[in-house]
């Protein structure tokens, strides 16, 4: 990535400035899910201060600003914000390329530009049928509907598709996957295939064989990474007419629904890999690329600055956590369910003593940490518990209906270390959902000026149609 920084730097000093607005003819739309500006500068100060690294797209040479709201609330969800970016139209929470009314079917600009001859790529780390990628090809008045999604996949006629697999493939005498082949896609689900790829001269579906790809930080063998795709997304859309590619990395909206910091890093790092490849690209077409990153909202409030450390940050402390909330919370429940109440409080306290490396690089807990991580230990094996419904929900992110059933609970010890860590590292949050901030465009490219500014996420798709001087 350092190289990648510095020819960016090069290129944007030595491309001659035309008074004339260029029209690009390669296009990348990167989105990075739940990804608000604090986000990007807190994963950029980190591998800055971890390997002297940085997010090449926060150094482009244009940027502005983006608002997010739906017609439903000033805090918007995935799927409205999604349909303002794909289709430039407002609409209410949980429409997925549709009207407020539900009823009239939304054209996105993949769609568009579909229809005058540009191949088309959507990419993403979640499912390929979660509320992002899907506003690009379909149309539902529920983004829960994962099957009618699916089945809509292939009659967009896209030329490339990778992520996650699909959620709900089957529901009854219906399969998606069946679909895939009548519209003569190749299916690929092999990490080691993605290379074959670009030869099949078909339509091309490159899935993981989950639904989502692994986080970054848990490194996890033989699964896909979502900068493998977009080089095979590239290398199967390349095209004399040109290519729109949308690239979404979905999971660092999930890591920031939890709180959870050094995963949200460790997700922007992969989101910023896969539009790495997007500046490869433009560093040999300098002057018919256009490359957008912007997100579709905030997840989690997140800031620089913690009540409990004011003005101290020591954002490195984040390294010594060895695996998401997610495996966290695998392992401990394994633990529960092997031991359980012998997995004694003190077991608890050594499991988070190698998981986030306590004792090492000044991470030591004080004796109010202790205290706030006993009270998720006692909730979680109902010792002596006090916690009423608001208490879980705003301590552990666990919904009322918690307290009264006999589930797993782990996830509020994870929570609770995770917030811990956090605020020693000089990070806060004000939410477990989406914020209405604004979000940042960061640009480079043809045509990449007029994304200076302020303006609505509905303007983006707009912007790009006004540069092709195509009109809807």
């Amino acid at each position: 990535m350092k190289t990648i920084i510095i020819t960016i730097f090069v290129s944007i000093f030595c491309i001659p400035l035309h008074a004339q607005v260029q029209k690009p003819k390669y296009i990348f739309l990167c989105i990075g899910d739940g990804m608000g500006q604090v986000q990007t500068q807190v994963a950029d100060a980190y591998l800055r201060e971890q390997s002297k690294d940085s997010i090449p797209f926060l150094y482009f040479p244009h940027n502005g600003f983006q608002t997010t709201y739906s017609l439903s609330s000033k805090i918007t969800c995935s799927a409205a914000a999604g349909t303002a970016l794909a289709c430039g139209v407002k609409t209410k929470a949980n429409h997925i390329g549709v009207d407020a009314t539900g009823l009239f079917k939304l054209e996105s600009i993949a769609t568009t530009l579909k229809k005058k001859g540009y191949k088309i790529g959507i990419l993403t780390s979640v499912s390929i049928d979660h509320a992002t990628p899907a506003v690009f090809y379909a149309h539902d008045a529920s983004r829960s509907n994962y099957h009618s999604i699916a089945m809509q996949l292939p009659e967009s006629q896209f030329d490339f598709f990778g992520g996650g697999a699909f959620v709900k493939p089957v529901n009854g005498k219906h399969n998606a996957y069946a679909e895939l082949k009548k519209y003569k896609y190749s299916l690929i689900t092999s990490p080691d295939s993605l290379q074959y790829a670009a030869q099949l001269k078909t339509k091309v579906c490159v899935f993981d064989n989950h639904t989502e790809l692994s986080y970054g930080i848990d490194a996890l063998n033989n699964r896909m990474k979502l900068s493998d795709i977009m080089s095979t997304a590239i290398a199967c859309v390349q095209s004399p007419q040109g290519f729109f590619i949308m690239v979404e990395g979905g999971k660092i909206d999930w890591a920031c629904h939890s709180n959870d910091a050094a995963t949200s890093i460790g997700e922007t790092v992969e989101f910023s890999k896969a539009v790495d490849k997007a500046i490869e690209w433009y560093k040999q077409y300098p002057n018919e690329t256009l490359i957008i990153v912007t997100a579709d909202h905030e997840t989690g409030g997140m800031g620089v600055g913690a009540a409990l450390y004011p003005y101290y940050t020591n954002i490195g402390l984040l390294a010594n956590q060895q695996s998401s909330y997610v495996v966290c919370e695998q392992k401990i429940t394994e633990k529960i369910n092997t031991y359980g109440t012998q997995f004694t409080f003190d077991s608890c306290m050594t499991f988070l003593s190698g998981m986030y490396a306590i004792g090492q690089n000044n991470l030591q807990l004080q004796a109010y940490d202790s205290l706030r991580l006993q009270r998720a230990y006692n909730f979680v094996f109902s010792i002596d518990d006090k916690t009423n419904s608001d208490d879980a929900r705003l301590l552990y992110n666990l919904s009322p209906s918690a307290l009264y059933t006999s589930g797993n609970k782990a996830q509020a010890i994870v929570v609770t270390m995770n917030k811990i860590l956090a605020e020693k590292s000089g990070i806060g949050w004000t939410t477990y959902a989406h914020t209405g901030v604004a979000v940042p465009v960061y640009a480079i490219g043809a045509g990449s000026e007029i994304f200076e500014g302020t303006y609505d996420n509905t303007d983006i798709p707009k912007k790009i149609l006004s540069l092709l001087e195509i009109t809807k």
